[in-house]
């Protein structure tokens, strides 16, 4: 028997130094953001409590945002606003009588479009929702506007001036849904002369090759764009941003982006979970990284919690334990996770996140 427990041990310490499973114990983990929102006088203090040190919100109303903000100063939280390419409504707001320019897909993506849509199995037969595809053709379900549209940049531009003149309190801008709904590339008329444009000035580039560099080019730019323009607004502010949806041909490219806090995936939401290595993996790469095109970059690890869902699989207190022990043991120190407000509505849930990021001294 107590051989037994000796190879036992050794097997286990294997796996634990190969990334398979976490390293129990070890915790540097000192800084949690959280996408989500609610009523600012329920929120906030929950989440201050949990050992949140941001918030970030899909809102540009200045009512609202400098409410959360006047209370997040009573907590020391920070407040972002997060702008998304799916924000199509918001969009045809600011430009009424205007068609939004939208991303297109081929006949086989829309295909799957469609496909997808009418899939109502619980579980949604594995689709991941703009994460990494695990079957056959993925894409995003949600309508996406056109990064190469110059419409697109000055409605962005819009809503950044806007918002940080009217809630000058916030601590930042965060983006997110900044990819491609078909993970790849776009295909609208627009794009596709842009890309000829591109293939013309590196005719050493294969067709399939020239796509792929392509289209990371300019969505790296796009976000670089945003970020300077933001910063020549309220020099002073912070950019966050989740790298969403999934860039296939480089899923980790977000240290690509010259952004404060740059959040990566790290443990997505749905099933199958991912392991604890590719976790750590990742985690490791998110942190490594951070600083190869820009200094200032800070590699965040994103971890997706659903508690509750009548559509598909959720996680308990456990899977997360285990998944932030693992995001440990790949040496970040920084986590996003969303949804906050699914981590604030599970007590079991929220006392991990507590036991990971609370009694910092910093509430």
């Amino acid at each position: 028997m107590r051989n037994f427990a000796l190879l036992l041990f050794a097997v286990l310490s294997s796996l634990v130094s190969w990334g398979c499973l976490p390293e129990a114990g070890k915790n540097n983990l000192v800084h949690l953001a959280g996408w989500g929102g609610g009523k600012p006088e329920e929120i906030v203090p929950l989440a201050a409590d949990t050992g949140f040190d941001e918030i970030i919100v899909w809102s540009n109303d200045p009512a609202y945002l400098n409410m959360l903000v006047e209370w997040g100063n009573k907590f020391n939280l920070g407040i972002y606003s997060s702008l998304s390419l799916s924000h199509v409504d918001r969009f045809k707001k600011r430009f009424p009588g205007s068609e939004p320019p939208l991303q297109a897909m081929n006949e086989k993506e829309t295909a799957a479009l469609q496909r997808i849509k009418e899939d109502k199995s619980f579980g949604k037969s594995s689709y991941q929702y703009g994460g990494e595809p695990v079957g056959e053709t993925e894409v995003l379900t949600s309508p996406l506007l056109c990064l190469h549209c110059p419409e697109t940049l000055a409605y962005f531009k819009a809503e950044i001036g806007d918002i940080l003149t009217a809630a000058p309190g916030l601590t930042g801008m965060a983006f997110d849904y900044f990819g491609y709904q078909n993970y790849r590339c776009c295909r609208c008329e627009q794009s596709a002369k842009l890309l000829a444009e591109w293939r013309e000035k590196h005719p050493e580039i294969t067709a399939e090759k020239a796509e792929e560099a392509f289209s990371l080019e300019t969505l790296v730019e796009f976000n670089n764009q945003l970020a300077a323009y933001a910063r020549s607004v309220k020099p002073d502010v912070k950019i966050a941003t989740h790298v969403y949806p999934v860039f296939l041909p480089e899923p980790l490219y977000g240290n690509r982006l010259d952004v404060d806090y740059c959040g990566q995936t790290a443990a997505w939401f749905f099933e199958p979970f991912w392991s604890m290595g590719k976790i750590t993996e990742y985690s490791r790469i998110i942190t490594r990284d951070e600083k190869k095109y820009f200094p200032r970059g800070e590699g965040v690890a994103m971890i997706g919690v659903y508690v509750e869902s009548k559509a598909h699989p959720v996680k308990n207190a456990e899977r997360v334990r285990l998944e932030l022990q693992a995001i440990a043991a790949g040496g970040a120190d920084r986590v996003q996770v969303c949804s906050m407000n699914h981590v604030l509505k599970d007590e079991a849930v929220r006392q991990v996140f507590k036991e990971f990021f609370g009694g910092k001294g910093n509430k």
